[in-house]
């Protein structure tokens, strides 16, 4: 394998189109346009595929951990498929981003998302790659928790899907191009989804 690609997430059915969930639903996606599928391997707190994106061989891997224990799956993974931090692509929500723009970044901080310190801390390293989804800022009077646990309403769930989309695509671009070409591609505010 050459990259790992892993998409953040809460398992279970309560869960599964929050906004908390855009990084498997970008990972599913992903394994989707390649005809594969998810599958749990016995004893293992995970879901996985393997394949190439484009020419490269990724496995592709959901943690059924829950979401503030995503990284507990990395080390054993990570020495068995001998990859290092800077092979990892992480999916994940972002609520400073706008509801549906996207943005990649190497390395950093935690930006509070305790699915990225968990990855961070397992991992004993930052210098990971992360596709950002934003799902914006809770409105008046919705607590964050509220926020990145509820359905997106009808509006909302469009400028997400298309940012689920532009992720997959920048994943692609990823494994093809140096990291500098993909920033200047997916991270231009011109980028973002207009709403509907």
């Amino acid at each position: 394998m050459k990259w790992l690609m892993l998409g953040l997430g809460n398992p279970g059915t309560v869960y599964e189109r929050t906004r908390h969930n855009v990084g498997f639903l970008s990972l599913e996606g992903l394994v989707r346009s390649l005809n594969g599928t998810l599958r749990k391997a016995w004893l293992h707190p995970y879901r996985s595929a393997s394949g190439y994106l484009e020419t490269a061989p990724c496995l592709f891997v959901q943690p059924l951990t829950y979401m503030n224990r995503s990284g507990l799956i990395l080390p054993r993974l990570m020495r068995r498929y001998n990859l290092d931090a800077s092979s990892l692509v992480v999916f994940c929500d972002n609520m400073d981003l706008p509801t549906g723009a996207i943005r990649v970044r190497k390395g950093g901080g935690t930006a509070g998302h305790r699915g990225i310190a968990s990855v961070q801390q397992h991992l004993d390293s930052n210098e990971f790659i992360r596709i950002y989804i934003g799902i914006g800022r809770p409105e008046r009077g919705v607590s964050v928790v509220d926020h990145v646990l509820g359905v997106p309403h009808e509006r909302d769930e469009q400028l997400i899907t298309q940012g689920i989309r532009r992720a997959e695509a920048a994943a692609a671009a990823l494994v093809q191009f140096p990291l500098e070409r993909v920033y200047d591609e997916f991270n231009r505010k011109d980028a973002h989804p207009a709403a509907p």
